[in-house]
């Protein structure tokens, strides 16, 4: 590519690159983490700084961003561990932050194309295989307890309805990690747009849930996400969504110019995560209102029951436009109006599940911690959340840009299959000199030949 095409990589590279490193890492390290060790801080400096480099010197840009790789491989793989030994306990673990998935998306950036498309593949199965592992081992440390009693007379009940809702929880957080994969593993063009809309939204959420005040309600880890199933998506589908978007970007977004239809296909593949997402939580308010019923929990049931119904508005208005986008049939105003209606929708779960869920007094003084914690009873919202309602806001930047033109049928075509219906006989126009009206106008013969008769057939006989 030429240095005019590079020229939005480098930038784009240059400016994730610096706000990564403005960003938590994880709940231990990062900028406004009280506590950082400073060789952490060193190491993420230098990683930055050759990571930048790379941008001014092309030849070396694998080997100069290679290392911060490796810093973000090992912050991950410290998450795993963590994640692993104080798996079921008060302690929390350290999770990744956005610092990581904005860093990681610049340095692939700064590395491209040395970075080639094969290695999307390979995220694809490391994030599955990570999310529902990590799914697994959350429902295990939620259910080890409950399992056993089943079977007793006085809290069978209670305990089947835990398990039930704590299954209900895994298979929801692990949803979009198995959409996602599908996404990357795909070789179609509207999957990897998809993907990088995906990975955008995740980058501009995690940005969000940090930056604004009230960033601690939506997500009680602020943007750090901890394992897949502790409270929604975890760090193996966002990390995984950032990456991929920064390498399919490189190679397909900048600098190429996308047929709208690809565009559109990548819109409604985020309609329809957003549809079952939203379906998958409706049920989960379901099960929350059930699960209080039979603990006989001071849960006021009308506060579930509102949050239920507007996940199931978003996810219908979501699925409703899933399916028109696909024909011709609806207008094109109507359209936008329901594109308007769904980001609206994906804002307004958000405020609702912040609003409607009760709080508690907080338990010591230091209570919340300053890096994340809140008072509500209950995390309904997460990051995730936000990221939904980056990607319809994204669906209907592109919905507005990049509209379905109607087909209409030739006029004359449509004429030529109907019926014609009768015509009057066309007016003969009145001769300059007409004849008087009492006498008939005289007939002009046009004499003609007369057709001769055929001459009657004669033998001819050979002389002998």
């Amino acid at each position: 590519m030429t240095d005019n095409a590079t020229a939005p990589i480098r930038v784009t590279a240059a400016v994730l690159l610096i706000l990564g490193l403005l960003l938590p890492w994880n709940i231990h390290a990062g900028l406004g983490i009280p506590g950082t060790p400073g060789w952490v801080w060193l190491v993420l400096v230098v990683a930055t700084a050759m990571a930048v480099t790379a941008l001014t010197i092309p030849r070396l840009r694998l080997a100069l961003t290679a290392p911060y790789f490796v810093v973000v491989l090992g912050f991950v793989l410290f998450a795993v561990v963590q994640a692993v030994r104080y798996g079921g306990s008060a302690s929390i673990p350290p999770g990744v932050g956005p610092g990581a998935w904005v860093g990681v998306a610049g340095a692939l950036l700064a590395a491209a194309p040395a970075i080639k498309g094969a290695v999307v593949q390979r995220l694809a199965i490391v994030s599955l295989v990570l999310g529902v592992a990590a799914s697994v081992f959350n429902l295990y440390w939620r259910t080890r307890f409950v399992l056993p009693g089943i079977g007793d007379p006085d809290v069978g009940t209670a305990n089947l309805a835990t398990a039930i809702t704590a299954t209900l929880y895994a298979l929801v957080a692990v949803i979009p990690v198995v959409i996602g994969y599908r996404w990357l593993r795909s070789t179609y063009l509207e999957a990897r747009l998809a993907t990088v809309l995906l990975g955008a939204s995740a980058l501009v959420a995690g940005v969000l849930v940090w930056v604004l005040p009230v960033g601690r309600d939506l997500d009680a880890f602020r943007g750090i996400a901890q394992t897949t199933g502790t409270s929604g998506v975890g760090f193996e589908g966002f990390l995984a969504w950032a990456a991929a978007a920064a390498i399919i970007a490189a190679a397909a977004v900048f600098g190429t110019r996308q047929p709208a239809a690809a565009w559109r296909g990548a819109a409604r593949k985020g309609l329809l995560l957003i549809a079952v997402w939203c379906f998958g939580t409706a049920v989960l308010r379901i099960a929350d209102v059930t699960l209080s019923g039979v603990l006989d929990l001071p849960s006021p049931p009308y506060n579930g029951t509102a949050l239920m119904a507007f996940d199931l508005l978003t996810a219908v208005l979501a699925l409703w436009l899933f399916i028109n986008s696909a024909g011709r049939g609806a207008p094109g105003r109507l359209m936008i109006s329901a594109f308007v209606g769904l980001f609206a929708a994906t804002v307004c779960r958000l405020v609702v599940g912040v609003v409607l869920v009760p709080r508690v007094e907080p338990l010591g003084p230091g209570e919340p911690s300053e890096v994340f914690g809140n008072t509500l009873v209950q995390q309904i919202t997460s990051t995730f959340d936000v990221a939904l309602a980056a990607l319809a806001l994204a669906a209907l930047v592109i919905a507005v840009l990049a509209p379905r033109q109607r087909v209409r049928r030739p006029v004359k075509a449509v004429r030529a299959a109907e019926p014609a219906p009768a015509q009057p006989a066309p007016v003969q126009p009145a001769p300059v000199q007409p004849a008087p009206a009492e006498q008939p106008a005289p007939a002009i013969v046009v004499p003609t030949k007369a057709p001769e008769e055929p001459a009657p057939a004669r033998i001819v006989r050979p002389d002998a």
